[in-house]
């Protein structure tokens, strides 16, 4: 039995929802005490599944850390539950958590403009910093690999 639009996951659970260029973004409180913020794309912006890949340079707090694809679209996620997190006062504040929904939807969707090339240089480092550098450039920030749990695996283990 399929889930029902009401029973969907953030969808049901979420404390505030809106619209944001046509995807729907969502906050919600975890049992365990923490913010969550949510997108949900109609579709799959990018060819890979999860949030692997270029999806790993997404510039959103701590990384991209939930995906998920069902009936109702793809839905990407991330948490306020890293290291430190309860000492950052950012991490309860509504409008804050709002702002990383939509900076996360529109580096989605900026990387999936990326993601062929990307994909293609499999292997090449330097070419593939050439186009995580120009991805940077194009969403006008640098990555937080501080801020950014698979960036910081993916340095540590020498792969882009």
């Amino acid at each position: 039995m399929s889930e029902s639009k009401q029973e969907l996951y953030p969808d049901s659970m979420a404390f505030e929802q809106w619209e944001y260029n046509g995807n729907i973004c969502y906050l919600l409180h975890t049992e365990m005490g923490h913010n969550c913020g949510y997108v949900r794309f109609p579709k799959r912006p990018v060819k890979v599944a999860g949030y692997d890949g270029i999806l790993d340079y997404v510039p959103v707090h701590g990384g991209i850390t939930y995906a998920h694809n069902d009936e109702a679209g793809m839905v990407y996620g991330f948490d306020c539950a890293h290291y430190n997190d309860e000492h950052n006062p950012l991490v309860r504040d509504p409008e804050w958590l709002k702002r990383e929904c939509q900076n996360m939807a529109d580096g989605i969707l900026l990387a999936a403009k990326f993601e062929d090339r990307y994909l293609r240089a499999e292997g090449d480092n330097e070419q593939r910093a050439a186009i995580l550098a120009e991805y940077e450039a194009e969403l006008g920030i640098n990555i937080d690999v501080a801020d950014n749990f698979g960036v910081m695996l993916n340095v540590l283990f020498g792969s882009l």
